[in-house]
């Protein structure tokens, strides 16, 4: 698709600016003028034949057939119609045929090579061989004076002046003066056996003021008509052309010039409704009779007037691109068609685009339809010049477009201004060209551009094309015609698709322009959007109140608003933070507080030291608390060592410009709110239109805004660095999911203890490590400065959760907690072990003293002999004692704990022995007589126990142990044993996910045999926990115990202490259950 830039080539005084649209709109009588040899300003591209059909002449239709008619009855065929009555609206056709037929009868076979496009040569007569009269009757007067009498002066008297001249004239005075029409037998002194064309054009009008200035002289205009239409239907070579408008009142357009052209004449005011009332019966005489006799032709049809209209203005047009720019164009409006008007769906609507290429025809409909039927805009003068100056606009500019549409119009230009708006009588209008689309004036604007401008810049077109001011200029135009009836003319204003179908291009689609059209309910100040038709007011809206009072607003008072939103980013009273506002500087963040503290730093703050704000209080001061210090940073702010490259930077200062604008606005919607009187505007209206709802979404909207901006927030790390975490939250009011979001990194990272966390043992065994890595006793307060200081130490979701997890590392066997009263004492006065119960829910661990001290040291110190450690803590310490010895007996497995660990009792140590043997960590087997280990390679092997087969042994002080792997050594293990064994929260996990349809698996066909399955610590409803354990269950039983596996996962939950444990024998080769379980084994 090439652009018109390519494909045509104007007219050279278009680009030169030099185009006068006179020559393309000279009058009749200005054309009979020159050929009678008296002076004429018309240019000679209508005089010159030559130039006239090659330059400035189309061959529409109608035009070549009344030319044909015309000439071949001159010619003496009388089979053509004699009478043709030339119907238009629209100017540019009737004048320009009448011409073409005065150059035809004058000149006739000598020029019939120029005029070769509209008739044929055989047609003409020889130059010379035809007699004309042609009358401009909007310019013949109606009244003779003659001496003290006042005659009338008739069109039977014009008519004998023409063809019979002045001698004729005055030998038939008082007929050719009477005001009744004298007959046939004037008109076959007259006539003779001339060959006459008869040309009258404006007939209405002078009918009109014959009426007016003779009573009934509107009936003699209709005798004289149908006198000289009679006589040229019954004799050869005379033909009548009469030009009317298209519809009866099609004159009442004009009334009120048509008022002060009657007052001439009769010397007295006349209205404009006795004006119409003249018109209407003076018409009706003459259309009566020409009714009946004349052929009607439309010398130029609305699917040729952009030819026409091309013709005079461009030099050559390349009409091959026109059907693929129409192709492209129709492409396009297939994709939007629902949004479109019907005509952009219809098949034939490519071949109207290409006819009237290179405008579109949505811009000569608003010419032709809207624009020129504005009396002062002179009809097709009018159109040429404001043609002229669109063509002449876009070559300057070198605007690379496929069509010419209507928003290209330069209204920027103050002569096409003055075109447009002054000849629409619009002048009041300016100010909404300057404001709110963009016109001459509209640079000197507080904001040196029109609003529509000023979004074209904040949201540039990809391809650079003014997008706000071509859509919103599209409304602008359509608001000049109709004004007096408002919405209820079909002339005022544009509908939404009708604006879409005139605005947009291929490189600008429909819903681009759409962003565009929405934009003028928000953004405009003059320009309207009444359910979906759009126009321009000289009223300002309420828009255009708040972008008034938004330029007075200052800077400080638009930060200081910004900072208070900010200070809503996050809830303040939150139980993990403090809160500080308004941060930029080290300084502005508190020490040495007793809760974490969240520092918020100010959009404008423009660029922060993090680690410096970790590390320090300002000046030389070090921070003490560093691992308290969590900055919430906005993408406005750059940090110190990170490298911003020209996009980061743009979208900063994008973001700020952004915030600023919408406070701003937020600021003048206030004030507005809170005085509309003093804006000129009324609290009635305010409330009409639903102000304080548009105010509270505006507010809203700056404070999601403001909240979005904030998305990382830097802390201490586990290593220790400074570490950067993206939040992502919508944003909103009042912080809570910002608040959330925070919480939900830091839980994630490692980088906090909820609530919910601080019991789990994973997180207590993590915690003891920290605790006990301090010193072997540990101080409570020790802890507590730890957590706000080591910056590798996570903090605490909330100060209570510390008491929380210290209960239950003790409850846990984790840890116990211990509290002298008096240096005198050899142990602690207050003491507290898994073993002495549940801690006082009184017990307040913020007195000083309170120490932790492992169960080992506890037992150490003798401070708890009836202390028993962990069972997990035992089997760990079971499992150190079989790797120094790992085949040995149970006996020196007990000792050797014992030995390392205090004085446990053997019961302990069994059951953990016992817990080893049944995950399948350690075997065991019954002694020989000798009670010894069997020696390897000695005698049959043992049999051995493990796994599911020991769920129900319990080991004695006299069996044997055996690592796997020395079991395996010494070949008591089968290499091809295909055992599985699987235990853990995962396999807990997929096995509670999936409790309820286990029997339905297994009705479907699963077969794994279960030698065992365990799943201990399953929540119940009120706080309850169960223990699942199956043991050598075959397929068949799994099924049957469906229903009960289905009751099992409605009631229970998974819990943090929840754990699982499988043991199957023989691995099935395909089964449903076993491929759940198979990818749990830890």
């Amino acid at each position: 698709m090439k652009p018109i830039l390519q494909t045509c080539i104007p007219r050279p005084d278009i680009i030169a600016g030099s185009f006068n649209p006179e020559i393309f709109t000279a009058s009749l009588s200005q054309v009979l003028d020159a050929y009678s040899g008296k002076g004429t300003s018309t240019d000679n591209i209508y005089t010159d034949a030559g130039l006239f059909f090659t330059q400035a002449t189309f061959p529409t239709e109608g035009l070549r057939r009344v030319v044909r008619d015309v000439f071949g009855r001159l010619s003496g065929d009388n089979s053509l119609p004699a009478i043709h009555r030339l119907e238009t609206s629209f100017g540019g056709g009737k004048t320009h045929t009448l011409i073409s037929l005065v150059h035809l009868a004058k000149r006739g076979s000598s020029i019939a090579e120029v005029a070769k496009e509209v008739i044929e040569a055989e047609f003409l007569l020889p130059e010379g061989s035809v007699d004309i009269v042609g009358i401009a009757c909007d310019e013949m007067p109606v009244i003779e004076p003659s001496g003290e009498e006042i005659l009338p002066y008739t069109l039977w008297g014009e008519l004998a002046l023409r063809l019979g001249g002045e001698n004729f004239y005055r030998e038939n005075l008082k007929e050719v003066t009477s005001t009744a029409f004298p007959g046939k037998y004037f008109l076959e002194r007259l006539f003779g056996t001339r060959k006459v064309l008869i040309m009258m054009d404006e007939l209405a009008q002078y009918a009109t003021r014959y009426e007016a200035a003779h009573l009934g002289g509107g009936d003699q205009i209709g005798a004289f008509l149908m006198g000289l239409l009679g006589y040229a239907r019954t004799h050869s070579g005379i033909s009548v052309v009469v030009t009317l408008a298209s519809q009866q009142d099609a004159f009442r357009q004009q009334t009120g010039m048509l008022a002060g052209v009657l007052q001439q004449t009769l010397g007295r005011a006349v209205d404009t409704d006795e004006a119409e009332a003249l018109a209407e019966k003076a018409g009706k005489a003459i259309l009566s009779v020409v009714s009946r006799d004349a052929t009607t032709t439309v010398p130029v049809r609305a699917t040729e007037i952009s030819r026409v209209l091309a013709r005079r203005l461009f030099v050559s047009i390349d009409h091959s691109a026109a059907q693929e720019t129409a192709q492209a164009y129709m492409a396009m409006y297939q994709k939007s068609g629902a949004q479109l008007p019907d005509q952009a769906s219809r098949a034939d609507f490519e071949q109207v685009i290409t006819n009237n290429y290179p405008f579109h025809p949505s811009f000569i409909s608003f010419l032709t339809n809207k624009l020129s039927t504005v009396q002062n805009f002179q009809g097709t003068r009018g159109v040429l010049r404001v043609l002229a100056m669109a063509i002449r606009s876009l070559w300057k500019k070198n605007t690379k477009l496929a069509l010419v549409h209507t928003c290209h119009i330069d209204l920027a230009n103050p002569d096409v201004a003055d075109e447009v708006v002054g000849r629409t009588g619009a002048s009041d209008l300016i100010t909404v060209l300057n404001a709110d689309v963009g016109g001459a004036d509209s640079g000197s604007l507080e904001l040196g551009a029109s609003v529509a401008q000023a979004l074209d810049k904040k949201n540039p077109h990809p391809l650079e094309f003014p997008l706000y001011e071509w859509t919103w200029k599209v409304v602008f135009l359509h608001s000049l015609v109709g004004r007096g009836e408002g919405l209820s003319s079909n002339l005022f204003g544009v509908s939404y698709s009708e604006a879409l179908f005139e605005t947009a291009m291929p490189d600008m689609t429909p819903a681009q322009v759409e962003t565009a059209l929405k934009a003028i309910a928000d953004e405009a100040y003059y320009l309207r959007d009444n359910e979906g038709r759009f126009y321009a007011h000289t009223d300002p809206t309420e828009a255009r109140i708040v972008s008034t009072i938004k330029q007075g607003i200052s800077p400080d008072a638009v930060g200081e608003h910004l900072a208070i939103v900010s200070r809503k980013v996050v809830t303040h009273n939150s139980p993990t933070f403090v809160v500080a506002q308004d941060v930029s500087q080290p300084e502005d963040i508190p020490d040495k507080t007793d809760r974490p503290v969240l520092a918020i730093v100010r959009l404008d703050a423009n660029r922060i030291d993090a680690e410096a704000m970790i590390t320090s209080c300002g000046g030389n001061t070090p921070r003490l608390h560093q691992n308290y210090v969590f900055l919430l940073v906005p993408e406005t702010v750059q940090i110190k060592g990170e490298t911003w490259n020209e996009d980061r930077t743009n979208k900063a200062r994008y973001r700020i410009e952004r915030l600023e604008d919408l406070t701003r606005t937020v600021l003048a919607m206030r004030r507005l709110d809170h005085k509309p009187e003093d804006f000129g505007m009324t609290a009635a209206k305010l409330v009409e239109s639903g102000f304080k709802s548009k105010l509270r979404e505006r507010e809203l909207a700056l404070q999601t805004a403001v909240s979005q901006a904030y998305e990382a927030i830097y802390f201490p790390g586990a290593s220790g660095a400074t570490t950067k975490k993206m939040i992502k939250q919508a944003g909103g009011e009042g912080g809570q999911s910002v608040d959330a979001e925070i919480l939900r990194v830091l839980s994630g990272e490692g980088e906090m203890v909820t609530m919910e966390k601080a019991t789990t043992s994973e997180m207590l065994i993590l915690l003891g490590q920290m605790f006990f890595h301090l010193s072997q006793t540990p101080s409570i307060e020790q802890i507590r400065s730890q957590l706000a200081q080591n910056r590798r130490w996570p903090i605490l979701e909330q100060k209570n959760v510390l008491d929380t997890l210290l209960r239950a590392g003790v409850e846990r066997g984790q840890w116990c907690l211990y509290r002298f009263t008096s240096a005198e004492d050899q142990k602690p006065a207050e003491f507290y072990s898994r073993d002495t119960g549940a801690l006082p829910m009184d017990l307040n661990l913020s007195q000083a003293g309170w120490k932790l001290v492992s169960v080992q040291g506890a037992l150490q110190r003798g401070w708890n002999p009836q202390a028993e450690p962990a069972p997990e803590q035992v089997e760990q310490w079971v499992a150190q004692a079989m790797q120094l010895k790992p085949h040995t007996k149970v006996a020196d497995v007990l000792a050797a704990v014992k030995q390392q660990h205090g004085e446990i009792k053997d019961s302990t140590i069994l059951t953990a022995i016992d817990n080893a043997v049944q995950k399948a960590k350690v075997y065991t087997y019954t002694p020989t007589e000798s009670n010894d280990p069997v020696p390897a390679g000695e005698g049959t092997a043992p049999d051995l126990v493990y796994g599911s087969n020991a769920y129900f042994h319990k080991t004695s002080v006299n069996d044997i142990l055996i690592t796997p792997a020395e079991a395996s050594e010494y070949g008591w293990v089968e290499p091809e044993d295909t055992r599985f064994t699987a235990q853990g929260k995962q396999l807990a996990e997929v096995l509670h996910a999936n409790l309820r349809k286990l029997g339905s698996l297994y009705a479907k066909g699963a077969n794994t045999r279960i030698d065992l399955l365990r799943m201990s610590g399953l929540e119940l409803p009120e706080g309850g926990k169960i223990n699942i354990d199956l043991v050598k269950v075959s397929p068949k039983e799994m099924k049957l115990l469906a229903e009960l596996f289905e009751v099992l996962g409605d009631l229970t939950k998974q819990g943090s202490e929840t754990q699982a444990q499988i043991d199957i024998h023989q691995v099935p080769e395909s089964c449903a259950f076993f491929d759940l379980v198979k990818h749990t084994n830890e």
